[in-house]
């Protein structure tokens, strides 16, 4: 390459780098979304003893607002058409919310109350589930 600065044209220019350049971000953001959770979840329940779904849930829900941050002012950067932020906020929360909080927390709660998985262990399994 001549300088620096010419693979950011190449990049606008080629949808398909493009594609792949957000898919990267996302990927980004759902694996430091993941560590969020995980960190809160040991925060929650291995430090304060808050109950194992309280702590999930609360944990889940800082991930999901991290990511909704990240994604918003990141991966989603470039998007014209982006409803306003707490009307994009509420639509995020409540879609993210709904699938993380039942699959997540079940998943988490069956590992846990039945095989006898740690519940860090349980949660991760839950978040790839």
């Amino acid at each position: 390459m001549k300088n620096d600065k010419s693979f950011a044209p190449a990049i606008a220019k080629s949808p398909l780098l493009t594609y792949m350049f957000r898919g990267g971000k996302y990927l980004a953001v759902a694996w430091m979304g993941m560590l969020v959770n995980t960190g809160c979840l040991y925060l929650f329940k291995g430090i304060l003893g808050i109950k194992l779904i309280p702590a999930s849930i609360l944990a889940i829900e800082i991930a999901i607002l991290h990511n909704f941050v990240w994604f918003r002012h990141w991966a989603w950067k470039d998007r014209r058409d982006r409803p306003s932020f707490f009307k994009h906020l509420i639509m995020f929360n409540a879609a993210a919310g709904t699938v993380d909080v039942a699959g997540n927390v079940s998943v988490l709660w069956a590992l846990t109350t039945f095989a006898g998985v740690h519940y860090l262990l349980a949660n991760l399994l839950g978040m790839i589930a």
